[in-house]
Order: structure tokens, then sequence, then C-alpha cells
């Protein structure tokens, strides 16, 4: 797949937006606070994807759960041009415009179609302001209006930053819905400079909701229980109630409100006027949406391009790919999105809420340097390191490619040898990623540059664990831009009973299980390869079937013991840090393998292990690299590519925290991940709570983290040829000594080819 990125601007973000980070925690119940994102999930993914349930019968039919993303067909639905050269711009943020430390409240599009940011101070009495996006051909700046209306009820607002939302509605009055310190949900209208609550809600605690006023007065309530529900603004009754998709895909514009359904089979269109369901949009979305109205059509934005369709009815069409754009990042939080004229605007969970802008290029934006980065699969580390240094060097724009998005008869092995032809013929990419690549046969060949004298003075900034880990006889030919860090968790003390993965299975066999259930095959094929990696091949260079037998004996006997299965509706991966605190906190796990990703990832461990009197052991100081960065020695661009890779290690894109993946390498940045304190952060429900890290807790953590020293690659190839005959054998295809044979044929060929 080869895809021209898109210029951004730096949000200068080191974590996502605590607020929006509520999506984690479904069915969590009440908090002192969200903790930040970090891609654990307590319920439902990542989205905020839950299993949809319930049934309404003044709802419209549901229909069948869509099957994966909707590709629209431009000749099949003509009528929306596939938009092209693009350019993404940063907004700049609100927070350099205040006088005092503000926190996010809300972001919305007012009926003059601007744009309006709303912010509240963080110390002492809250006061509250909004600002008024204007843009004009000197750029972007925001007016900034105190709130003096919200004086009246700021004190009786809750703990949590994010307790409170202010916006204005379609029928031109402003309002707000906060958390009150009396236990209760509360929702204000503004009259002259005062505030007057709305009675007879039935709304829940709980901050996981978007409100809303139409033109007419209703009030509008979709919360993360999938239920849209419309209240009479005389005594607050309710009006009409329907089961809906996640609940911050909503949109309202007038009396019209648009919101996904909870199979992402279609948006639905409800009319309040008529108080009845309009013509359906149809879609087939597999990831959660955010939608906007402009004109006489619904647009929506979710990570693989914004989509169009007419208000009336329909298909939708897609007619902005996402491209490298930001929210093509599966780590990106997407908040808000909005159309206005011909540009896009998407609000993120970064940096209290950056807001990114998606307008035609103008004619003096056009590159006149290259440069070629290429990956074995999609990375979103290097896509957000491509945005940034793209906005910083607008002259430049990088060409990202990866081996996804060929047939799928295609495998790694083929992809690999056509990249190999590539670099031999002198047309290969400039940057590589050596994730999945087999790094000793690039070595061995010349194909990567010594990035000592590109890093220069740079590598004293790094920490020396990793750094000498690829430093060989005086020459850095990759390094990771992020590491994760294995670890485990053990209520035992023998820990005799896990040193090996027969140890674990005959420990598994025994107790009838130690793991969190649920966990498929290639979860479990998973957590087993990367911690008791086998020694596939041997000295000799031939394949070392006693050790395969062995791998793939042990591993069926342990689905079997810990009950795994072969599909889950929301599959998670164990290197995107699996979170079983709860479970283990709780007694129903004795043994858990652990993934942390840097960023918040410890998270409630240390009080989940203090609960059971537990441990968290480390793996051998092993850790995972991620991100391998490395130079075609052959690229005759190596000068620009240098520039890339400084950027790449400085402290500033260092300091980015992006998603799941992983530890940087920056002394700096680990020494402020160190002193983060967690501790006001408590998850948890029905009188069972998990308070977050403190301090010393991460102090640890990162003091082991600056230890770590043995890395564990996996090579594409091998991993997917163990893969598959592990399958095969585990659903009985084929018998144990068929499946080692066949792995053995495999790699031994694969081995031939290097």
């Amino acid at each position: 797949m080869k895809i021209r990125s898109k210029k951004l601007k730096p949000c200068f973000s080191r974590f996502l937006c605590i607020v929006l980070c509520a999506v984690m925690l479904f069915g969590c119940g009440k908090e002192t606070g969200n903790p930040p994102y970090d891609g654990n999930v307590s319920g439902g993914d990542a989205d905020g994807r839950v299993p949809s349930g319930g049934n309404d019968a003044n709802a419209p039919d549901s229909g069948s759960e869509g099957s994966g993303d909707f590709k629209a067909d431009n000749e099949k639905n003509p009528g929306f041009d596939l938009l092209e050269n693009y350019k993404e711009k940063n907004i700049p943020s609100v927070y350099e415009y205040g006088e005092e430390e503000e926190g996010y409240c809300n972001v919305q599009i007012n009926r003059e179609n601007k744009i309006e940011f709303y912010t509240c101070s963080r110390e002492g009495v809250r006061h509250f302001f909004r600002y008024t996006l204007v843009e004009d051909e000197t750029g972007s700046t925001w007016e900034r209006e105190v709130l003096s209306w919200c004086d009246s009820f700021s004190g009786d607002i809750g703990e949590g930053d994010d307790w409170v939302k202010v916006f204005s509605g379609e029928d031109g009055n402003d309002y707000a819905w906060y958390l009150g310190t009396d236990g209760n949900a509360h929702l204000v209208k503004r009259v002259e400079d005062y505030s007057v609550e709305i009675m007879g809600l039935d709304w829940e605690y709980t901050n996981f909701i978007e409100p809303a006023v139409l033109e007419n007065g209703q009030i509008i309530s979709a919360d993360l229980g999938r239920k849209c529900s419309i209240y009479d603004p005389g005594d607050g009754s309710l009006a009409r109630r329907f089961p809906c998709g996640f609940y911050q895909s909503i949109c309202v514009r007038g009396n019209q409100i648009y919101i996904g359904d909870r199979t992402g089979t279609y948006v639905q269109h409800y009319d309040a006027e008529s108080g009845e369901f309009a013509a359906e949009l149809t879609a087939g979305f597999d990831t959660t949406i955010r939608t906007a109205v402009s004109g006489d059509d619904v647009y929506v934005c979710n990570m693989h391009g914004i989509y169009r369709a007419k208000a009336s009815g329909g298909p939708f069409q897609k007619v902005l790919d996402a491209g490298t754009y930001h929210f093509a990042n599966e780590s990106a939080v997407l908040v808000k999105f909005f159309v206005v004229g011909d540009a896009f605007y998407v609000a993120y969970g970064e940096g209290g809420c950056s807001i990114k802008k998606y307008c035609p290029a103008g004619p003096d934006e056009a590159a006149d340097k290259f440069l070629k980065v290429y990956s074995l699969k999609t990375n979103d580390v290097i896509l957000d390191m491509i945005s940034e240094y793209q906005e910083m060097y607008p002259d430049t724009e990088i060409i990202y490619e990866t081996g996804e998005g060929a047939d799928g008869s295609v495998t790694a092995a083929d992809r690999i040898r056509a990249l190999n032809a590539r670099i031999f013929a002198g047309d290969g990419p400039d940057v590589l990623l050596m994730d999945g690549l087999s790094a000793d046969s690039y070595v061995g060949k010349g194909v990567l540059a010594d990035l000592s004298p590109v890093l220069g003075n740079l590598k004293g900034e790094l920490t020396e664990n990793i750094l000498s880990v690829y430093t060989v006889d005086g020459k850095i030919h990759m390094l990771p831009a992020r590491f994760r860090v294995p670890m485990m968790l053990s209520c035992g003390r023998d820990e005799q009973q896990y040193e090996t993965l027969r140890a674990l299975v005959e420990y598994s066999e025994e107790k009838g299980g130690v793991m969190r259930s649920g966990y498929t095959y290639a979860n479990m094929f998973e957590m087993l390869y990367y911690n008791y990696p086998p020694k596939l091949i041997s000295e000799d260079k031939t394949v070392n079937r006693d050790e395969v037998s062995e791998f793939l004996e042990l591993f069926k006997r342990l689905c079997a013991s810990e009950k795994a299965v072969e599909y889950a509706k929301w599959p998670c991966t164990y290197l995107e840090g699996l979170n079983p605190a709860h479970s283990f906190a709780k007694g129903e796990v004795d043994f858990e393998f652990i993934s942390l990703t840097g960023g918040y990832a410890l998270g409630e461990y240390p009080e989940a292990i203090k609960m059971r009197g537990g441990q968290m052991l480390a793996c051998g100081r092993r850790f995972f690299p991620n991100t391998l960065v490395a130079i075609n020695a052959l690229s005759k661009n190596q000068d620009l590519a240098g520039d890339f890779v400084r950027f790449v290690f400085s402290d500033e894109t260092q300091g980015r925290n992006v998603g799941l993946s992983g530890y940087p390498v920056h002394k700096k940045v680990l020494d402020e991940w160190a002193a983060l304190d967690m501790s006001k952060y408590i998850v948890g429900g029905d009188d069972f709570w998990l308070r977050y890290s403190k301090p010393e807790d991460n102090a640890k953590m990162i003091a082991y983290v600056r230890k770590v020293d043995k890395p564990f690659t996996v090579e594409q190839n091998l991993w997917d040829i163990m893969m598959e005959e592990a399958m095969g054998y585990l659903n009985g295809r084929q018998s144990l000594e068929a499946s080692v044979e066949a792995v053995a044929g495999k790699i031994q060929l694969y081995l031939y080819e290097q």
C-alpha cells in the first residue's frame, strides 16, 4: 500500500486528554475522575464499542451487524467527487490565550457555523470561558469571552475536571450540564446573567453523555448505555427514547438528530418536527464515527476516511481517504467533527483537546523534497512523526509505504522479496522500519547505514541501556523509537511455576486454569510466542524440529486448560496492553502476562498486587522494540533521511505519547514519566475500586525500564509460518508431526532465500 502523506501541525501533546477517556471505562461506575486513556479496556473496545442489545418498538430495525468498514463505490454511487490535495493544518490551542490554567469543557459548532471551544479554570474557584474561532487570510485566532453567568452554579460542581459541559442550544440559548456535589446530574439554562435549573429529568449520575437542545427546545441526551433520550423542556418528562450507537456519534442541527445505530449499519435520522424517523443513511462502519451536517448533506468521519450522504436518505460515499491524516491512527481519539464550506475540522482528545483542519491546498504549498519511508505494517508512531515532521518542514513531502493493502494471497515473504528487489535495484525506501524484517540479513548485506554519525550529540540524550544494545562495533544500524516492557502478575510464591512454558502448562493443568477466561487462540499464541519464544533455528541454520514440536504441543495444552476460544467479538492483543488488573485483584485469576505500553500503562497494577499479596515480576530484562528506525545505505537521499531520523529521536518528538506504542528512549521524557502521580484516579464499580499508580510506583517502574537490555523481535515471515501451522494443529486439521514438518519445510525455504 502506498500513501502520500498529508501535512500536519504539531499538537504539542504528551498524553491523550483525560476528559475523553471515558470511552474506555464503560460499566465502571462512579469515579473520582477519569484515568487517562492508555488503550486498556474495561468493557467495550478502544472505540467505546460494546456488544449490541436491547430493542425499542419505536426505533427503526437495526438490520444486520456491519461486516466491515463501508467502502463506497464512486461509480455505483455517483454524486460526490473524491477530494484530493487536501492538507491537514493545526488550529492554535485555546490554552495559549488564557490567563490561567484551564481545562476542556466542550467544543461545538454553533448555529452561525462558527466553532466554539469552552473551558473552565482548574485551580480555586471555577470560572468559565468561551473561545470562538476566527479565520481570515492571515491565519486562525480565538476570541475569548468570560461566561460570568456560569458563576451561579460553579460552586456546585463535583471534583472531576470533566464533570461539566457548557454548550449553546439550537434554540439560541446557553446551557450547562454538570455532575454536582449532591450526587445528582443537573442541566441549567442561562437567563440573563444567571442560570435556572431544568427540573424533572431522569438523567443518571454519569459523565458519559452528550447533551444537546433542539431548536424547538427539546432536550437531548445520548449516553454510553446506547440510548438516545428526548425530554420535554417544560417539565423534563421523557418524550421519546430509542437505541443508538456510541453516544459521541450524535449530531444535532435545528430539530434534526443524527446518530449511529448500534451495529454500524446506518446513521439514524430522527426528525423531531414530525416525531418520526426519517430515511435511513446506509453505511456499514466497523469503527465508531463522528457525525456532522452541512446544508443538505450528512458527513461521517472515522479512521478510514470522511464520508458523505444526502440527508434525504441513501448510502454514504467516501469523499476523503484517511491516508496519513491524524484520524487514520488507530490510537487517535476523535471527539467532534465539523464541516464548514469545503473544510473539515476534527477535534482530538490530545493536549486538552486539539483541533485540526482539512482543506484544499493553496497554490504555494507544493513540496520540492521527497522522502520515502517503509514499514511492513502500518505503524501509528511513524504516522504521527511523519505528520509532525511535514508540518515543521512544509517543503518536504513524505511518501509512506507499507506492505499492507495487497491481495490476501500475497504473503509476508512475497512482500519482503519485493522490497529487497527494490532496494538492490536502487529504488528502495530512504528510511526503513525494521519491525518484522530480518535485521541480521540486512546488516550482513550492507543495506543499513550507520546511524551513529547521524545522531551525533543526540546519543547523549538517549537511555544508555537501549543505545548500548544496538551499538555493535561502534555502529548503530537501527534504533527503536519506542519499546514495550513485558511483566508477569502472580499471586504465587514459587517462580518456578512459570519459569518455563512447560512449567506454566503443568501449573495451569493442575489448577484447572490460572489466567483470565476468554482469550482467543491468537491471544494465547501471541503471549506464549513473546514470553517463551521457541528457538526455531539452530546455530547451523537448520530448523529445530524438537523445539517446534514442544512449543506447538504445549500451546495446545494451555489453550485447553485455560479454555481459550477460537474467536471473540471484541478481540484484543497482548502487545496492545491487555489489562487484567481487576480480575487479578478480585482473585478470579492467579497469573497473567502483561505488556506495559508506556505512559499511564502501569495503571491499577500496583494496587491490584497489594490486594492479592502478589507480585509483578520482570521477564528477564526483556523488552519488545517498536518502530525500529534505519536508513537505507543504498539510498541517494541519505541527508534528508538523516534529518528525519534526528527528528524522530529529538526531545519533542520522543515526548509525544502515541497510544499503545511503548516507552520512549529519551532520558528526559522517562524522567517526566517517573514523576507521574495518577493516584487521584480510581476505576471500578459495585463497591470494588482500584486506584491508579503513585509517583513511587511509576519511579520504580521507570527504574526497571532503564535496565532492560534483552530485545526480542519477531520476523514476520517466521511468525506467519508458526501461526498458520499452530492453528491447523489446534483445530485438528493436521497432526502434530505434520505441523512440525510443514513449519520446518517453510522455514528452511525462507532461510535458503536469505
